[in-house]
């Protein structure tokens, strides 16, 4: 099963190094060599992490053209081939589908997507004909089950993050 580990945003230089938005953890791409773009086997040979980016090169790409055709692509890995997660950290896939739930066993919704857009993963829970997003913070989320695709969260601080006061 293949995993999606970043997005390229962009050519980084004139000798093929690519700009990665990291959609895993970063460091991942400095102990992995073999990944696949757009369908297609590359192998990594250097990596480097900077301000929440990751800087690679790519044994394919070696100019700042074919790096160029090389933009918006997702870089996927076998999720197999991935160095094991450490205690609370979890793949973005096995989080997808999960149900999230009150502590009273009272059904929240469903895991249908995780966004990120710099301080936080924002979990996109389906509940009936409306999305809730709430950010994977402290004290949200006091049990994860990806085998049996159950979440608990902490009702008063889940709905402290994602009910809104419009007044």
């Amino acid at each position: 099963m293949k995993v999606t580990l970043g997005k390229i945003l962009k050519p980084q230089g004139i000798k093929g190094e690519v700009k990665v938005l990291p959609l895993s953890n970063p460091d991942f791409f400095k102990k992995i060599s073999l990944v696949t773009i757009n369908n297609k086997e590359a192998s990594i040979e250097s990596a480097s992490v900077r301000d929440g980016f990751v800087y690679i090169k790519f044994d394919c790409i070696n100019d700042r053209n074919t790096a160029e055709s090389y933009r918006d692509a997702e870089i996927c890995a076998e999720k197999d081939a991935l160095p094991d997660l450490e205690n609370g950290q979890f793949y973005y896939d096995d989080l997808i589908g999960c149900q999230v739930y009150y502590p009273n066993g009272e059904l929240i919704g469903e895991i249908i997507d995780i966004q990120n857009y710099g301080n936080a993963d924002i979990f996109e829970i389906h509940k009936g004909f409306s999305n809730i997003l709430c950010p994977y913070i402290d004290g949200v989320f006091t049990e994860i089950d990806t085998k049996k695709k159950r979440i608990v969260v902490d009702e008063k601080r889940y709905r402290e993050v994602t009910e809104y006061d419009e007044n």
